[in-house]
């Protein structure tokens, strides 16, 4: 059996509708769909069986981006500017792979300055609503 694995880039990282659609790809250096599963604990009862407990699932969208402060159409500070904002979103990991990740998140505003003769990076995380959806890309 071959392994198989992927390379992350060339990709993509977009928010918001696709009329105001912001484009991060150029600045993102790491952008991961992080699960976090909680599983309760069983329940026992008398007859000595158990219930299975409750499972919640939750995801967030996490990464780093290269600080742009000033520049023109900055995405630091339009992460400032729609931070508590949901925002639709697509996430592909490598294009040639043909797939995508889409749903909706909540903007956060993300660290702006850092070390004296540095380009600083900012990391971010953004709290994904509902269930993300895997899917092939349209073409």
């Amino acid at each position: 059996m071959a392994v198989e694995t992927i390379t992350v880039g060339a990709g993509q990282l977009t928010i918001g509708a696709e009329d105001a659609l912001t484009n991060f790809s150029s600045q993102t250096t790491s952008v991961k769909l992080v699960p976090d599963v909680d599983q309760d604990d069983p329940i026992k009862v008398l007859s000595g069986e158990s219930v299975a407990g409750d499972r919640t699932e939750s995801f967030t969208l996490e990464g780093s981006i290269l600080q742009d402060f000033g520049s023109a159409d900055a995405k630091t500070e339009w992460l400032f500017t729609h931070r508590g904002e949901t925002h639709a979103f697509e996430f592909v990991p490598n294009t040639a792979k043909g797939k995508k990740i889409t749903g909706s998140l909540v903007v956060e505003a993300v660290e702006i300055g850092g070390d004296v003769g540095t380009k600083p990076t900012s990391d971010f995380e953004f709290t994904v609503i509902g269930e993300p959806v895997i899917e092939a890309i349209a073409g």
